[in-house]
């Protein structure tokens, strides 16, 4: 009987070693490799980062917008609380800019019917348009009033000046055959040119989205701003 008592003792303490050997372990290996992410939102950037420990993660500031929030704190973060991360990784965090203010975006080139249905989506009023000749296609903006990346209050508005004439200038067609449609969409705008109707059909063999032909061909010179329809794969 005695002899059992000493062999369980024996197993009894060799589990226990082995338990807090491998917390132990666990722990240090955790502190010295992981992190736990913590909770960020309502604290400004300064204060997130003298909050969190040196050499375990970095605050990187992914954008502003708007939210129910006070301008200044991060309203998302991104991982979330509570999450482990490897330590040098960074958290991705979101900065409001307050309940009813608005980051202008660059309207630049685009016509005034789209821009005018974006800032009515949001809830921004127009104060005024003012147009000038220009070589951009007609109705298209040339600037705001704030201008691109100024935060303004949704209720006061925005300024905006337009072309007045059809464009004199004149620009190549590019060949987007052969491209994916957010592809071909990027190319026509870096030519001053829009995108015009898109027509889907069917190609047997051919992966959908991609441009198989266009309203004019590659090549042709056409006024600045104007459309240019396309045909895809279905």
């Amino acid at each position: 009987m005695k002899k059992f008592f000493i062999i369980f003792s024996y197993i009894i303490s060799f589990c226990l070693i082995i338990f807090f050997g491998i917390n132990i372990f666990l722990n240090n290996y955790f502190n010295n490799y992981f992190y736990k992410t913590p909770n960020l939102v309502g604290l400004t950037v300064e204060e997130a980062e003298k909050m969190i420990p040196r050499k375990t993660v970095s605050i990187n500031v992914a954008g502003k917008d708007f939210s129910n929030l006070p301008a200044g704190e991060i309203f998302m973060q991104e991982p979330a609380e509570d999450k482990v991360v490897k330590r040098g990784r960074g958290i991705k965090v979101w900065v409001s800019a307050g309940e009813n203010y608005y980051e202008i975006p660059d309207f630049y080139g685009q016509q005034l019917f789209e821009v005018r249905s974006l800032l009515e989506e949001k809830g921004i009023k127009i104060k005024d348009i003012s147009r000038t000749n220009s070589e951009l296609a007609y109705n298209c903006v040339i600037a705001t009033t704030p201008k691109a990346g100024e935060i303004v209050d949704m209720n006061d508005g925005i300024s905006i000046l337009v072309s007045s004439r059809a464009s004199s200038k004149t620009v190549k067609v590019p060949d987007v055959v052969g491209y994916t449609l957010n592809e071909a969409e990027k190319i026509i705008k870096e030519q001053s040119l829009f995108v015009g109707e898109i027509t889907k059909i069917e190609v047997p063999g051919l992966e959908k989205n991609i441009v198989v032909d266009t309203s004019i061909s590659a090549g042709s010179r056409v006024s600045a701003g104007s459309n240019i329809n396309l045909i895809i794969s279905r």
